[in-house]
């Protein structure tokens, strides 16, 4: 099965099944499929062929699902890009991938203008509606009233002139299982964003396995304010929903009082939620009186969880079967905390799925004994193809076998068989459950005229899990602010990039390669208090 087959198949089976509600409007599997249709010949008739590559930079909306599915029919690969990038990083990724078209939503005009000068192979901008369903606009072509800006093509009238009828595919070979059908960024440790390449039969898999995990059956209501380019809501929202005939309740943002709302009113059966979230929902005013009459699952990840707020979980929602999934964008998922398996190692990444082998090894690729630490290294059949353009980096990856990826994350084993996170091997900071590379932060700290040394670190963090933090060195007779710096690194960061916190010091403990001791700098900052004390929370 292909992705463009998943919906049309749902579709067929119930095609009046809501598949996106979010406030009084609802699109059914039927339309949905019906507008993925209309893409896929939009993109086709721009002169695209399949395997061809197009990006997506937008805020989550119904558009945005039908563009994804379209590309998929049409045998295009479609990059995901973030929707709060900086200008310079739209470009980076832009090109990087190699976009012919770009669509994006109405939140990010403002970025679209400053990059599009700097993108000059992209032949058509296609701007998404605010917060419509584009379909009910098709009838009267250009009914949204929207008009072209700086080149830039409404997205109803875009796909106007299409009809959904199948074939699909005029020209060229139709995909295979295979073959990859979107780009999903990650970066790696030199900062430099990587295009991980995820096929069908990989998506596929994996909304497979977490549709069992789950539990999710048709009629099902999940409660996601997840963002689509995001892995997470590429399985769930976009996977497991439509394998089983689920609804999604769509919020543009977390809000934990909607949340709560939600709960009790609108018959949410599934909760997915990063840690950062779920500990807003256990504090808000609402949890000591807010109930959840139909919920059965929440599901969590991208970051560990503090065992005492899975207590929290367990008393506030008694009979609620939690779920914690781990891996990365190129392995998929690997491990899983299921809800028994709270009881027993609840501050644990968890076992292997069914389909998953999981090895620690160390650098030189032995096995490490329980206990021990080493890398995790997965062979899933959610694992991505390599990554687009770079050969180099993708044989790193494979370097201990052409299925076995290297997660870069390190772990020891106890002896019941569980998984334990013992550090990031690729110094990865997760902030709210968003990923960001201390070396890409601290390219442009060292960019700044001032700053002679930067190391930038993960610090606990109550709210978010950790924070980011930038130790700087000033060069010699120059002076720098914590606010001046944040404003440096938000004109070429997306912002949950940015250091929320500060500290100055005269120099850093170096190994005698010449690397920062970056454990022994956090641990003197822990002991100083400097992450509250010396430092400025932005």
């Amino acid at each position: 099965m292909l992705i463009g087959d998943l919906i049309a198949r749902r579709a067929g089976l119930t095609p009046d099944q809501a598949f996106w509600r979010e406030g009084t409007q609802a699109t059914s599997y039927g339309q949905l499929d019906a507008d993925a249709c209309r893409v896929a010949r939009a993109l086709l008739a721009e002169g695209l062929s399949p395997g061809d590559t197009v990006a997506v930079c937008a805020a989550n909306s119904i558009a945005y699902a039908a563009f994804h599915f379209g590309a998929a029919k049409a045998g295009l690969v479609l990059a995901h890009i973030h929707p709060r990038s900086a200008p310079e990083e739209l470009a980076t990724l832009g090109a990087h991938c190699g976009a012919s078209l770009i669509a994006f939503g109405p939140g990010q005009l403002g970025l679209v203008e400053a990059a599009r000068a700097h993108l000059p192979g992209v032949r058509r901008w296609v701007r998404f509606p605010g917060g419509t369903v584009a379909s009910r606009t098709v009838a009267g072509a250009t009914a949204s009233g929207e008009a072209p800006r700086d080149g830039a093509l409404p997205f109803s009238e875009w796909i106007a002139a299409q009809r959904a009828e199948e074939p699909i595919l005029p020209r060229g070979a139709a995909p295979r299982e295979a073959q990859p059908f979107q780009i999903l960024f990650t970066s790696g440790t030199t900062g430099v964003p990587k295009a991980a390449l995820i096929s069908h039969r990989a998506k596929i898999a994996q909304g497979i396995t977490h549709a069992l995990n789950l539990g999710l059956v048709g009629g099902d209501r999940i409660l996601s304010s997840l963002p689509l380019h995001h892995q997470y809501a590429q399985w769930l929202v976009l996977v497991c929903a439509p394998l089983s005939g689920a609804e999604v309740l769509a919020r543009p943002a977390f809000d934990a009082g909607d949340t709560w709302s939600a709960l009790e009113r609108e018959g949410v059966t599934h909760l997915p939620c990063v840690p950062t979230t779920l500990y807003r929902v256990l504090d808000d005013p609402a949890a000591a009186s807010g109930r959840a009459p139909h919920l059965r699952r929440i599901v969590y990840g991208a970051a560990p969880m503090d065992p005492q707020r899975i207590r929290q979980l367990r008393m506030r929602f008694p009979g609620v079967r939690l779920f914690q999934g781990f891996g990365q964008t190129e392995t998929g998922y690997c491990l899983g905390l299921h809800d028994a398996d709270h009881e027993i190692r609840p501050e644990a990444l968890g076992k292997p799925d069914l389909f998953s082998e999981v090895r620690l090894l160390d650098e030189a690729g032995r096995a490490v004994a329980p206990g021990e630490v080493g890398e995790i290294v997965a062979r899933t059949p959610y694992l991505m193809n390599g990554y687009a353009g770079d050969p180099d980096a993708t044989a790193a990856y494979f370097a201990f076998g052409p299925d076995w990826g290297r997660t870069g994350d390190l772990a020891w084993r106890d002896a019941q068989g569980y998984y334990h996170l013992a550090g990031r091997s690729k110094d990865l900071i997760i902030t709210g459950g968003e990923n960001v590379y201390a070396a890409e932060v601290e390219r442009v700290l060292l960019a700044h005229p001032a700053v002679a040394d930067a190391a930038v670190l993960g610090m606990p963090d109550a709210d978010w899990g950790e924070a980011v933090h930038a130790a700087v060195v000033l060069a010699p007779g120059r002076t720098a602010s914590p606010a001046g710096l944040e404003a440096h690194c938000r004109a070429s960061l997306a912002a949950f990039k940015c250091p929320r916190r500060f500290s100055f010091h005269t120099g850093f403990p170096h190994t005698a390669s010449g690397k920062v001791r970056k454990f022994a700098l956090r641990e003197a900052l822990l002991a100083e208090g400097a992450a509250d004390s010396a430092s400025q929370t932005a």
